[in-house]
């Protein structure tokens, strides 16, 4: 019998190209002439495809692709090799909703789309998705990486530092809240959760090493902030716009008689927390500490000067 002489990439190619034929075949199966016929390879390259494909597990359950040539016949058993219709997870599926949202498809075309990708079970919606930047360039690798528990590197840039740097981490989770996208991740530097806007991460990068168990607490943004143990009495005065009270911070709203409301928000960037109440034009006052307030006032002067 002749050596088979496939190089790995045609070995892979080749592959693909069989579960593919297999898992449309009835029964699962292919005369092995039929076979080599589609694959262009002869019966010893065959066994070396069939090999090379009784390796594949599937990663999701650990079960093994199971592919026999036997009675002048390959067939592939069971369904853990079977190539199915990709499925996006809920989170992908709420990226895929806004985005079919805002393309000129008619809604057939939408419909079918979100039926044929959408997540197998829950619904397809993108509540509160404003556009897909929220969602940074790595929510793919980093899903990826939560998924399969590798340790990553990044860059990141947080609202305190005038440039990123880069970051290890274990990815653990990925949330939306108030309106935000997070990355929940262990970093390994500071040995402790931290939560990331997505959309200020840079390029990610896989390690050789796996995540490891740390215990981690997984903090909503407003437990987060509050660990940090920044906190701030504020004034909305009456009329203001009444979503400057969705920031994850806020707590002990205190409603008053002329339509005003003091609230505490926890933050944790003092530069942020300035820029807020300057950009509100005056819908917000800074009450105390009063060391706070003085501090705001340097701060807009200089932005004055």
């Amino acid at each position: 019998m002749a050596k088979p002489h496939l190089t790995a990439e045609q070995t892979v190619a080749s592959g693909i190209r069989l579960l593919e034929a297999l898992s449309a075949a009835p029964g699962q199966t292919l005369a092995v002439g039929s076979a080599c016929e589609l694959l262009a390879c002869t019966n010893a390259e065959l066994e070396q495809i069939v090999d090379t494909l009784s390796t594949l597990s599937s990663r999701s359950s650990g079960a093994r692709a199971a592919i026999t040539i036997a009675d002048g016949r390959v067939t592939l058993h069971g369904d853990a090799a079977l190539i199915m219709p990709r499925r996006f997870s809920l989170e992908e599926g709420m990226v895929l909703a806004h985005i079919l949202d805002v393309l000129d498809l008619d809604d057939e075309t939408r419909e079918r789309i979100r039926a044929a990708v959408g997540p197998a079970q829950g619904a397809m919606s993108a509540p509160g998705i404003v556009e897909p930047a929220r969602y940074g360039s790595c929510f793919a690798r980093l899903s990826e990486a939560i998924e399969d528990g590798i340790r990553c590197t990044m860059t990141y840039r947080s609202l305190t530092e005038g440039a990123a740097r880069t970051r290890t981490i274990d990815p653990l989770e990925i949330q939306e809240e108030h309106g935000e996208v997070y990355l929940v991740a262990w970093d390994i530097e500071k040995d402790a959760e931290r939560r990331y806007r997505l959309d200020r991460v840079g390029e990610v990068t896989f390690t050789e090493e796996s995540v490891e168990h740390h215990g981690a607490l997984s903090h909503s943004a407003s437990e987060s902030l509050r660990a940090q143990g920044l906190v701030a009495r504020l004034v909305l005065r009456p009329g203001a716009r009444t979503f400057l009270l969705d920031w994850a911070g806020v707590a002990d709203i205190e409603p008053h008689e002329d339509g005003s409301m003091a609230f505490s928000l926890y933050y944790s960037s003092e530069s942020w927390l300035f820029d807020q109440v300057l950009a509100a034009a005056g819908e917000l006052e800074l009450i105390e500490p009063a060391e706070l307030r003085e501090r705001l006032v340097a701060y807009g002067a200089n932005l004055r000067a």
